[in-house]
This record gives C-alpha cells, sequence and structure tokens, in this order.
C-alpha cells in the first residue's frame, strides 16, 4: 500500500505583543489571507521567580496548510525507513542478549 502524502503547514506570519489576553488589530494581519489559513492564538500570563522569568505576552501565528512536495516526501519516507531499521536491529540486539542469557550454548538439554 502506498503511503499518501500529507499535509504540511507553513507559517506565513508570525507577531508577538506585549502583555497578556492583547487585542490584535486587523490592520497587523496579512491582507494575502486565504479561507484555509489556520490561526493560532497564545497568550501567556508571564512567570516570574528568582533564576527564570518571563513578561506577559501574546503571540498569533497564521499558518498555510500544503500537500508536501515530491522531495519532501521521499525524505519523509527515506527516514521513515531509516528509523524501521534502526527500530528492527535494536530488537535484533535485544533478541541476541536474550538468547544468550536464557539459552546458553554450553547447556545441556
Amino acid at each position: 500500500m502506498k503511503t499518501p502524502k500529507i499535509t504540511v503547514e507553513d507559517v506565513i506570519f508570525r507577531k508577538q505583543y506585549d502583555g497578556e489576553g492583547r487585542v490584535i488589530p486587523f490592520g497587523d494581519l496579512p491582507t494575502d489571507l486565504q479561507p484555509t489559513d489556520i490561526l493560532y492564538y497564545e497568550s501567556d500570563p508571564g512567570y516570574w521567580s528568582e533564576n527564570n522569568s518571563w513578561d506577559p505576552f501574546t503571540e498569533i501565528q497564521i499558518a498555510r496548510p500544503r500537500l508536501e512536495t515530491d522531495e519532501e516526501y521521499e525524505a519523509r519516507l527515506e527516514k521513515n525507513r531509516l528509523f524501521r531499521e534502526d527500530l528492527k536491529d535494536g530488537r535484533r540486539k535485544n533478541y541476541l542478549k536474550l538468547k544468550e542469557e536464557f539459552d546458553p550454548p554450553n547447556e545441556k538439554k
């Protein structure tokens, strides 16, 4: 069975504002938005500690979904193939260790 192409998202716009729960003016958004574009909105209240602190912020991102290109598709399939081979090699090594542990060659049955 042939693996289908997947949808990937390209971030076409990102903007961060100071403060939590900020109002986003439409004028800040790009003018070439399409009906399929996805808007991600994140608001963080900030955090303070002696070692690790950040100010409150609001961030918007606009992503445009598209089908992966042929090059991306081939690269993904190759990466998955290498990953499966690595998993198989790990299982084989584990099998050989277990076989040696539980079935020693010098034991008589």
